[in-house]
């Protein structure tokens, strides 16, 4: 009796923002063995739609979940244009704020709540060991657990303002892509807590409503089927209460009692075959842990019919907030002899040479590929923005993407007759392979070029770390990471001081391939690619710079900005739009 009243009850509920739901104990009880082992597990839409999503029980008043792609905004295949390229969490990684975090956050949100969506599969926070890795420019970590730590609580905060679940992914020790579906991570638990848990541990802290376990193992377990890093570590240690799902066709087994909650998608594993016998608490305890989060948020409550897949939610206060966090995370590596900024109403009248396929609007990177990827409905590329900024003032702008030798010998003759060459570089990468190199492209010609210019800038878009061979021959160095769709506009207001360069470097830049001198058994493992040993423990990054002696072409956190600053009574001249970037290698022992 009681279930027809409450399924007559069901019946009668709008399905506008209206919709009330009994408590949860209320709907557990009244589901049956298959409806519960429904929640746990979804199917996968895979560019036709959502990314995944969750069947409702129509009967009890539950309506059908929808996830989506992804860290950099919303992943829209089929409708390109209709969401915001944001800038990747690396580039918020760079800005060092908070603040800036929770904006970033809080317009992915407001986009996935328009396209229809309730879990956002985002935001990455894995700390950056591997500086090749391909998924580093998703991440908020950096190479840092303390700065993931203090930039993930505002992103969830601000993701989940909009009535809509945020995802911490990928849990855990997925620091690279090479052979990462069959690689152990094998790692010791303090290893695991003090450097690679503490974003997690923030994102948790902040209510996270769902986290996704990675396709590695570790120490030689499947991360979504490991008893000790999702039963001790994140139940136990870390307090973790809301629902665990694998990440796409990273199940093994139906791990039900080793913590993971949700397959996804499919249900290859966690099926009416395999559960219907399982002990009915485990189920209600995994349907518990996923619907409660919906409940606490009033994410059922918030949905409405106005919000789905079509709408085209991209705004031009989202395009402004993208541009507004690119300005703040643009890093000054370098500015000799305070060549910059070159002065809004001075740039104007310039002539200026622009090098580089990277300027280019077929050649211009915004983003990384694969999950993390958003395409959009215009992008502003940086040769455009230059000349829009240059030709209606009298000056002039001359091109060459000096990618062959006819370029090189066109770029030759530019250099030497305009007031300022800007070289324009850049590398990319993304899920499912590490990078080959930490090379740019377009970079062998620079110092070349450089020498014949009366002033010369590079601006550097890069997924991670990368390799400046010709540092020394250029007078100022600035880098994007993967900007967004505004990021063209962004690094023309900070080359002509319109914006202060706020950003610091996430992770550190190297002089040489693989200077923190890993073994092929850390990275990229053994020679069968199934183990990857964490023998460094925490060494990595600048941490092993520190403990090592060895200085890198630049720090983490290191970032000039545009004014001078003067330390205690009299002191050295500090020239925060004076500094000169790193030296040369010798003496760095």
């Amino acid at each position: 009796m009681r279930i027809i009243i409450l399924s007559l009850l069901f019946f009668l509920l709008p399905t506008s923002n209206t919709l009330s739901l009994p408590p949860l104990p209320d709907i557990i009880g009244n589901l049956t063995i298959s409806e519960k082992i429904n929640f746990l597990h979804g199917q996968g839409q895979f560019g036709s739609s959502y990314t995944g999503k969750i069947d409702g029980i129509p009967r009890l008043g539950i309506p059908t979940i929808y996830y989506n792609d992804g860290p950099q905004g919303f992943r829209s295949d089929t409708l390109p244009g209709t969401s915001t390229p944001f800038p990747s969490g690396l580039t918020v990684a760079a800005t060092f704020d908070r603040d800036a975090a929770r904006s970033w956050g809080e317009a992915l949100g407001q986009e996935f709540y328009r396209k229809g969506a309730q879990v956002l599969l985002g935001p990455g926070m894995c700390v950056a060991r591997v500086p090749l890795n391909g998924r580093n420019f998703e991440y908020l970590s950096g190479e840092d657990p303390f700065l993931g730590q203090e930039l993930v609580r505002g992103a969830i905060e601000g993701i989940q303002s909009n009535k809509i679940l945020a995802n911490a992914k990928h849990f855990a020790m997925n620091q690279q892509e090479t052979n990462r579906r069959k690689m152990s991570s094998n790692v010791d638990s303090r290893t695991r807590f003090e450097y690679y848990y503490p974003p997690f541990q923030s994102a948790i802290d902040a209510g996270v409503g769902s986290i996704m376990c990675s396709y590695n193992k570790i120490n030689n377990v499947a991360a979504c089927g490991n008893n000790e890093t999702l039963q001790l570590d994140l139940r136990d240690a870390m307090k973790y209460e809301n629902f665990v799902m694998s990440d796409w066709f990273a199940t093994h087994d139906a791990a039900i009692d080793q913590g993971l909650d949700q397959e996804m998608p499919g249900s290859f594993y966690m099926n009416e075959r395999n559960l219907a016998h399982a002990d009915v608490e485990l189920l209600d305890r995994s349907v518990e842990r996923f619907l409660k989060p919906f409940y606490d948020l009033g994410v059922f409550e918030a949905m409405s019919e106005e919000n789905k897949y079509s709408n085209n939610v991209t705004t031009e206060e989202h395009v402004q907030v993208a541009r507004e966090i690119s300005e703040k995370s643009h890093v000054l590596l370098k500015n000799e002899g305070g060549v910059l900024p070159f002065g809004e109403e001075e740039f104007k009248s310039y002539k200026v040479g622009v090098f580089g396929s990277q300027a280019s609007e077929k050649g211009n990177i915004i983003g990384g590929s694969g999950s993390g990827s958003v395409i959009p409905g215009y992008k502003p590329y940086p040769l455009g923005v230059i000349e829009d900024a240059v030709l209606g003032g009298g000056g002039s702008v001359q091109y060459s993407p000096i990618s062959s030798e006819l370029d090189l010998r066109k770029a030759s003759k530019i250099a030497p007759l305009v007031d300022v060459c800007l070289f324009y570089l850049a590398a990319t990468s993304g899920e499912g392979s590490d990078r080959a190199d930490l090379s740019l492209t377009g970079d062998l010609h620079v110092s070349s070029i450089a020498r014949l210019c009366p002033v010369s800038a590079a601006v550097i878009t890069a997924p991670g770390p990368f390799l400046l061979p010709w540092a020394d021959d250029v007078d100022a160095v600035v880098v994007n990471f993967m900007p967004g769709v505004a990021g063209a506009y962004a690094t023309v207001d900070v080359l002509t001081g319109k914006a202060d360069p706020g950003g610091r470097l996430p992770a550190t830049i190297p002089y040489v391939e693989n200077e923190t001198e890993m073994s092929t058994g850390q990275y990229p493992g053994s020679e069968d690619g199934t183990q990857a040993e964490y023998s460094e423990k925490g060494m990595f990054g600048y941490r092993w710079y520190l403990s090592s002696g060895v200085r890198p072409r630049y720090h983490f956190g290191h970032g000039l900005s545009y004014g001078d600053f003067v330390f205690g009574g009299g002191g050295p001249r500090g020239g925060g739009g004076r500094g000169a970037g790193g030296g040369g290698r010798e003496g760095r022992r």
